[in-house]
């Protein structure tokens, strides 16, 4: 069977012509309608609406009426006011007014279907719908109704965009706001009234709000939430539809079924909600950033005239060699290093995000936000955030500095200033006893570290003369202070 006779065929019966035309006004005005319902968070009174038309209905065929539309619509309109009215003149809330008031509706209504079982079996297809038993003054009816109900929301759409997004606003601009309430709860118990004989009372909240739903999570638009939501039901009632014709299962179920599925596709790969593609560039951005402080160590082994070997690597990373290993490798792999230093592309990217931190720890320092001794952790965060364009930024508002608060050159995006290698530096561990120097930069090192040097009054231009050496730890002068300072750390401050 082709494709062509797969969508004609079901058509050649006359009933299935009007099941489909049934079936998409309704995913049309439920996607639609629906919107405001989300929005509102009104998911619970679609519910009650939709079990309150019940009584209504089965009095109409106890009247000897020949259609129950327009008992249902009465029922429906009637239970919308009375659910206002108690919420109004009561202490009960809208939640349990609904709760009181639909579940008694649909007592009454199970009990008169009841009493009339052995007259009918029509009254039992408005659970589940009947969608292949539509005729055609069916037809006319849920026309009649999705014509109305689309009408009313072209012409007030902004007033009851408005009384949907932010009510006190429109009581403000002197919009009815109980007025707009109950012709919202009008229009939902006509929708709920065309949907029965295509997915039932009990599944119709699901296209009132699965639709709907779902556009919500494609869109922060409410026009194109709209659009969406209307488009997804008419595919939902079309899919479902012949669905129910080739696997012989119920057309309001399947219907349904439908359009749950693609509520489950839109939450998992929606662009921006999707949980999968949020989970994909979660890991996305973890790779790009262990990539990025991966680059800014080899950028300062490199700058130091040092080889970027794996055991250098973890030394200065805090990590197994392995692990620096395999991140080296990553590095490698994607062409940013060759051996053990760094490729053209691979230093450009890493003057970057230098570039990036430098420039956000002198920020947060000049405005106040943190310590020098603290800033290194704040900068290591915001570093990721578009290095390139945030770093222009900021050197445009900060002056284009030369150095960060501990002393170390902010590189250019074009380096204008020779490698840390050419400069004649030497670290305060390196000086021998009787040695004096100016301190011109705090290279990397830990929080505490910082916290430390700062303590010993350690930051440029600050003078420091070794007076002893012993073993793994150094006696130094500050002024006119002696202190005791630890080899590795006396590493960290650069000086000439």
């Amino acid at each position: 069977m082709n494709l062509a006779e797969l969508i004609l065929g079901p058509l050649q019966y006359g009933f299935m012509q009007r099941a489909l035309i049934a079936s998409m006004l309704v995913g049309l005005v439920c996607g639609t309608l629906g919107c405001y319902i989300v929005l509102r968070r009104m998911a619970l009174i679609g519910d009650a609406l939709s079990h309150a038309v019940l009584p209504g209905a089965a009095i109409a065929f106890m009247l000897g009426a020949t259609d129950f539309f327009f008992g249902a619509a009465v029922a429906g309109i009637i239970t919308a006011v009375l659910i206002g009215w108690v919420t109004a003149n009561s202490r009960v809330k809208e939640d349990a007014a609904i709760g009181v008031i639909f579940t008694g509706a649909f007592a009454l209504g199970i009990v008169l279907i009841t009493l009339i079982q052995s007259r009918s079996v029509d009254l039992f297809h408005m659970l589940f719908g009947n969608v292949l038993g539509v005729e055609d003054r069916d037809l006319w009816v849920t026309a009649g109704i999705t014509v109305t109900v689309l009408l009313t929301v072209a012409l007030l759409y902004k007033e009851m965009l408005l009384h949907s997004f932010d009510q006190i606003m429109a009581a403000a601009l002197g919009l009815p706001i109980r007025g707009l309430h109950y012709l919202l709860m009008v229009l939902l118990s006509l929708t709920v009234v065309a949907s029965l004989q295509t997915v039932g009372l009990v599944l119709v909240v699901a296209m009132l709000i699965t639709p709907a739903s779902t556009a919500y999570l494609l869109t922060d638009r409410f026009g194109r939430m709209l659009g969406i939501s209307a488009g997804i039901g008419v595919l939902s009632s079309v899919a479902g539809l012949y669905g129910s014709y080739y696997w012989n299962v119920s057309s309001g179920a399947a219907i349904v079924l439908v359009a749950t599925a693609l509520f489950f596709v839109a939450l998992l790969f929606s662009p921006q909600r999707g949980l999968v593609i949020r989970w994909f560039r979660t890991r996305s951005a973890a790779i790009r950033t262990s990539m990025e402080d991966t680059l800014k160590h080899v950028y300062a082994l490199n700058s130091a005239g040092n080889p970027a070997t794996a055991p250098a690597m973890a030394a200065r990373m805090g990590m197994p060699a392995r692990e620096a290993g395999r991140r080296l490798a990553r590095l490698r792999g994607a062409g940013l290093v060759r051996g053990d230093e760094l490729t053209e592309q691979g230093e450009e990217r890493a003057v970057t995000v230098v570039r990036a931190h430098r420039l956000w720890e002198r920020y947060l320092v000049e405005e106040g936000v943190t310590s020098p001794t603290d800033v290194h952790g704040e900068a290591e965060r915001l570093e990721h955030i578009a290095p390139d364009t945030m770093a222009e930024k900021l050197d445009e508002v900060l002056g284009s500095p030369t150095a960060d608060p501990h002393g170390q050159p902010i590189p250019r995006r074009q380096p204008a200033s020779p490698p840390l290698a050419t400069v004649p530096r030497r670290t305060l561990a390196e000086l021998q006893s009787g040695e004096r120097g100016r301190v011109l930069a705090i290279g990397p090192t830990t929080r505490d570290g910082l916290h430390h040097l700062a303590e010993l009054s350690l930051a440029p231009p600050a003078l420091v003369e070794v007076v002893e050496r012993n073993g793994t730890a150094l006696r130094i002068r500050t002024g006119s202070e002696i202190h005791s300072l630890d080899t590795e750390l006396a590493r960290a401050v650069l000086v000439e």
